[in-house]
């Protein structure tokens, strides 16, 4: 009986750390990449060891440590950068590629589904289509079997007439109408934060309880009660400013993680354990970490 006690308060104890709110101050921001290139999308590995990105326009995929060390690029493949995701063993990256071929004298649109290991083997896991979403990558086995065991089987599909969930073979459910993107699974699986336009929303994955917290882009997770998100501005052709903010899923204590003039935060990345965060700067391209407190 004490022994099970004691492993319950262990468990309780575990998930109470795991949702531990953070107070929003980066410290230690650090330039990861030294490049000359321009770069973007920072994920982190499922195991917070490893950090994938890419360039500006989504071709090319690199891979380094996540203290910026042993960089390598590992495909050139043309549109790989946009929406790729980490097999949940943190071996490989799954991507679409984007193809144009020539078929009776037209250009055709053309994707598949691609593996790419940190060590730069490449494996194909589904046939051409011509459009790659979420419920055709998970009706691939390939891919089911890269992907793994997650805490819920939903993923989401962003598509012209909204969000849709989609189930472990491939079945959608519109879940939100009109123009939807940047989907973020909270970690247990219960909810999802999105962008409908210019809004960071949270709703339950069956699509009801939406709320509106910000204007802002690209939401992330931080724990089962916070969200990052960026927050940038543009003159039509460019982006002018960008910083970065947390706020509660319910609307309140908004606070900014950054406010530099020689940055233009985006894109952040939270790692496995909520400890860290990445992100890119328009400003210079490159690509930053810091500790998250």
């Amino acid at each position: 009986m004490k022994k099970f006690l004691l492993m319950s308060f262990l468990l309780f104890a575990g998930s109470i750390a795991a949702q531990t709110s953070i107070d929003g101050q980066l410290i230690n921001v650090k330039r990861l990449t030294i490049d000359s290139g321009r770069f973007e999308n920072p994920q982190w590995s499922p195991d917070g060891t490893k950090i994938a990105f890419t360039n500006y326009g989504y071709n090319n995929l690199y891979v380094m440590d996540a203290d910026g060390g042993n960089c390598k690029k590992v495909s050139s493949d043309n549109g790989v950068g946009f929406g790729f995701e980490w097999s949940s063993d943190s071996r490989e990256v799954i991507a679409a590629d984007l193809r144009y071929v020539l078929e009776n004298g037209r250009k055709v649109r053309k994707q598949a589904l691609w593996s790419y290991s940190i060590s730069g083997e490449k494996r194909k896991l589904s046939d051409d289509v011509t459009r790659m979403n979420q419920a055709a990558r998970v009706k691939c086995a390939k891919y089911r079997g890269l992907r793994g065991n997650k805490v819920s089987k939903i993923s989401f599909s962003c598509e012209p007439k909204g969000l849709y969930s989609v189930n472990g073979i491939g079945e959608k459910t519109l879940i939100n109408e009109g123009p939807s993107f940047c989907p973020s699974l909270s970690p247990d699986g219960k909810r999802v934060a999105f962008n409908h336009g210019n809004n960071v929303c949270v709703m339950n994955i069956d699509g009801t309880g939406k709320r509106v917290l910000d204007r802002g882009f690209n939401p992330v997770w931080v724990n089962g009660r916070q969200i990052v998100y960026e927050q940038t501005q543009d003159d039509g052709h460019t982006y002018t400013s960008g910083e970065l903010y947390v706020i509660n899923i319910d609307g309140s204590g908004k606070k900014a993680l950054t406010s530099t003039s020689d940055r233009i935060e985006m894109c952040p990345s939270i790692s496995p354990d909520g400890k860290k965060i990445v992100f890119c700067s328009f400003s210079d391209g490159q690509i930053y970490s810091a500790d998250l407190k």
